[in-house]
Order: structure tokens, then sequence, then C-alpha cells
């Protein structure tokens, strides 16, 4: 879809930092409080809501596209307009520029609803179909009050052709109209062309499923390449082996995703920043320690005080992971108050740690979350520690998509200056890997991945890392901790070389080349 619009010129606020209110005044009657806000229902009622349908009316905000089967007729939400054309021209309804033989009835504003439009709409018609996406059917209920109090006889349909609930895809909305066209059969349409089009959709998806020899597997969303809290769950998997499975209390960020493949860690979600107040009602219906996740970013937003507040006070046992990436990651990264890098508007000094502390926190361990060994130990430790109370882990590491965000200009800007840059890169020595993917099940970084062997003689795929790495040498972590075969290797790829790079690269090819067998190059 494209289109185009003109906008006004830009103007000023009314009140600003630079044009601030000199005299604020106090009106009672605009508190959101008994007995105030029963005037404000009565106004919205009786002033309000007639303004505002006044005002879709002469805007004409709601579209009315006729068509030549003037018998019956289509109602959509505004966002449902273009499936259901697309669905039309489909079944021969259509053409491809949207004009429609099917009248249609475009509701771009779907509340408040303008009774004397849908009357109008639906007089002389015998049956209109309203596509309305989600539930319960409020529209549709409504189209239907609305046609009895005018005595409209037209029959309304929508929820008993298409689903209650889902998303209306173009598949699910061509097979709803189709159907709807079939029992209603009117004048001058080709019913045996619908069913035709219903026989071929079947038939395509029949075909797919025979191409693809069987359902796709299905592709979870998971962490971004690199992400710095997929280590924290790489080392509760491999705690896991020891101790067996142990309660996590998850809560809402981007550690959520550990919910899913490959680590299938996470028990309870109640909301953000909610994850510790929840475990407190749960610990005690476990023999062991629980563990609850938590990002900064519901940290500051009402961890601390609802949850962490709360674990302190009723002398808590449990284990707080604090996943300190330094943004709200999940919501578009923006910052917080332990951010790094703040605007000179913002304070720069406030800390995850003091904050803790100053609650009466005692027990709390900063560890690097990119060291999983570091990661699995210290969980190990709090979960075998003497001390009686809340243990916070806070996994420090940086987020890496706002990190690139970050060095990638600089990175350019070194390079556009002839400076060099070293940029780090992992990789698999196939030669050594035995192809059994215990890395990928325990680490999940995108990429991480697989690739036919070279060698003949090794039938499975060998582990293989893609140019889409970051460095972050988590791959080679977790097969260190884990004690998994030594296939990982670290190369540093230099660009903009000095004359010592260029010798050390000139050095190791030559003692490379001495290792090296000759039998090959004899013959």
């Amino acid at each position: 879809m494209h289109g185009a619009f003109e906008a006004k010129d830009n103007r000023a606020p009314r009140f600003s930092r630079r044009n601030a209110i000199e005299n604020p005044d106090f009106d009672f009657a605009r508190v959101s409080l008994p007995p105030a806000t029963y005037a404000q229902e009565k106004h919205k009622v009786e002033v309000r809501w007639p303004a505002a349908v006044k005002f879709i009316r002469e805007q004409k905000l709601n579209e009315v596209f006729d068509g030549p089967i003037s018998e019956i007729g289509v109602i959509t939400q505004g966002g449902m307009y273009n499936v259901a054309v697309r669905s039309l021209q489909q079944l021969g309804l259509a053409d491809a520029f949207g004009e429609s033989k099917i009248p249609i009835y475009a509701l771009n504003v779907t509340y408040p609803l303008i009774p004397e439009e849908v009357t109008a709409f639906c007089t002389g018609k015998r049956a209109v179909l309203m596509i309305e996406e989600g539930q319960p059917a409020y529209i549709e209920d409504a189209l239907h009050a609305i046609l009895r109090r005018a005595d409209l006889k037209t029959r309304v349909h929508g929820k008993d052709f298409l689903p209650m609930a889902g998303e209306y895809t173009g598949e699910v909305v061509l097979t709803g109209v189709a159907k709807w066209i079939e029992a209603i059969s009117p004048r001058g349409v080709d019913l045996d062309g619908a069913r035709r089009v219903l026989g071929a959709l079947d038939a395509t998806k029949q075909r797919a499923a025979e191409l693809l020899g069987g359902t796709v597997p299905a592709r979870p969303p998971g962490f971004c390449i690199g992400c710095p809290e997929r280590p924290v769950f790489s080392a509760m998997k491999l705690i896991e082996r020891e101790s067996g499975a142990f309660h996590i209390s998850a809560d809402i960020g981007c550690h959520t995703f550990s919910t899913l493949p490959p680590f299938n860690i996470g028990n309870t979600v109640l909301g953000y920043g909610l994850g510790l107040a929840s475990n407190s009602g749960i610990a005690p219906m476990f023999s062991g320690r629980t563990v609850t996740i938590m990002g900064d970013g519901g940290f500051w937003h009402n961890g601390l005080t609802s949850g962490i507040a709360n674990a302190v006070f009723n002398k808590s046992d449990g284990i707080l992971v604090i996943m300190k990436n330094g943004y709200t990651s999940a919501t578009g990264i923006q910052s917080i108050p332990s951010s790094l890098h703040q605007t000179e508007w913002k304070s720069g000094d406030m800390s995850i740690e003091r904050a803790l502390k100053g609650i009466g926190v005692e027990w709390i361990k900063p560890v690097y979350t990119y060291r999983v060994s570091e990661v699995a130990k210290t969980l190990r430790e709090a979960m075998n520690s003497a001390y009686k109370g809340l243990k916070v882990i806070i996994a420090d590491a940086e987020c890496q998509l706002e990190r690139q965000r970050r060095i990638r200009p600089q990175i350019a800007a070194a390079l556009k200056a002839g400076k060099r840059v070293v940029r780090t890169r992992f990789g698999v020595d196939e030669d050594v890997c035995s192809g059994d993917h215990s890395c990928i099940r325990l680490s999940g970084c995108p990429s991480l991945t697989i690739k036919a062997a070279s060698d003949p003689l090794k039938v499975d795929p060998v582990a293989h890392v893609n140019n889409d790495c970051v460095g972050c040498g988590l791959c080679g972590e977790v097969a260190h901790a884990a004690i998994l075969c030594p296939s990982f290797f670290r190369a540093e790829i230099v660009q903009n070389p000095n004359v010592l790079d260029r010798f050390a690269a000139r050095l190791r090819n030559t003692v490379i080349g001495w290792l090296q067998p000759t039998e090959g190059l004899r013959s």
C-alpha cells in the first residue's frame, strides 16, 4: 500500500519550557474522582458523544463503496478492507483496482457507530457480512441492535461464517466470504466459481504438504545474536544437569524467550517487574530454592518496590538474577536510570547495586554474563549458600543490539581514517567437530548453525559459525564449561594492518607452511 497526504506547517506548542504557565489554575471538576466523575460521565454522554458522531458523519470518515449487486453487502473494520477486497477479487467479484461488485461499508471509525449510516447502507439488502477481527463480536451485535430498532429485516452474518477468534488472514477471510456467498446465493453471482476457488485452495494446501513432505518445524522467536542474556540460561542448563530442574519465575522482557526452545526455562510469568513478587507466593511450595529472572528495566519499573522490598521484608530465601543489559531492551532500547550512556539531561549516577543495598539486600554478586563457567559457579554458590535471605546475582553485559548500533559508526569512522581496527570472530574446526551438536543445544545462537562436512567419511553435518557472528564468544565458553569438544577457535580480523601485523602474518604463514604435509605438492 502507498499513499500521500499534505501536512500542515509545524506550530510551536502553547506551553513549553520556553513558554511556561505563569498562573496555573485548579478546577475540581477535572479531577477523576467522585463526585466530579459523575458530571464528567454525564457530559461525555450528552455532549462529547453526539459531537463525535457529528464529526465522523460530517468529515465522512467512514466510506461506502457502491456495487451493482445491491441485494447484499459487506461491512468491514477499516483495517480489514484490503483483505476483504482481495478476497472478493479472487472470487471474481472485484477487480485489481478495488472496484467491487458487492457494496462495501468500511468502518474507519468503529466506535461510536453512526446508526443513520448503518441503516442507509443496509436498506434494501437481504443480508450483510460483518468482517470483524477479534472477539466478542461487538460490532456484529451492535449492527443487530441498530437494524432491529430501525425495523429493518436485513440479516447480519459474521462469526457464523468467520472464526470467532484468531488472525483474519487472506485465506481465512477468503474461505469465510466464499461460504457466505454460497449460502446467500445472490443473483448474478457464479456460485460454481466460489466453489472452485475453495477447491483450488484446498488442493494448493494439499500439494504444498506433499512437496514439503511433512509439517514445517516451528521456528520460535529467540534472543538476538550475541545477546548477553543467552549465556545465563546456558549456565542454568548446566546447573540443571547437576541438581535437576528448579522452579524459575520469569518476568516480562527479552529473557522470557528462555521459556522457548532450546532452553525451555521458565515456569511462571505474571507481569513486568513482578517476577519476584509472584515468586513469594510460589516458593513455599518447593523444597529447594527457587530462582527469579528480572530485567533491569523491570527492576526500575516496579521490581525494586513490589518484589525486592517485599522479599527483604519477608526474609525470602530465594535467588534473584537481574539481567543488567543497560536498557529496557524488549520495548525498543529506552534508557533507564542505570544506563551507562545518558544524555546531559539525565542523572548518570544511579546504580542497581546501591539501590539493592539501600533497601536492605546483603548478598549481592555481580558476574560478567559471557563467562558461562563463572555464571554457573555463582548460581551454584547461591543455591548452596548457608545464608538465609534474598540472594541477588547481577548478570552484567550491555545489550548486544545496542552495542552494535553504538560501535558500528565508530568502526566506520576509524576505517575511513585509515586506523587499525580489530574484529573478533569465532569458528569451528570441522576436522575436530564430532557432529553431536551439543554446543547448539546449549547456546541457541542463530549464528551457530550446521553445514555439510567436507570430509566424505563424516555423515553427520558439523557445527558452523556463519558471518552473522558478532564475536561474543558464547559458543566457545559453552563448549569449555560443558567440557565439549575443543573444536571452537577464536580469530582476529585486522583491517588497516600496521607493519607489525603484516610481519606477524608472514611469519605465521611461513611456520604453517613448514608444518603442512607436502605430499600433495610433489605430485
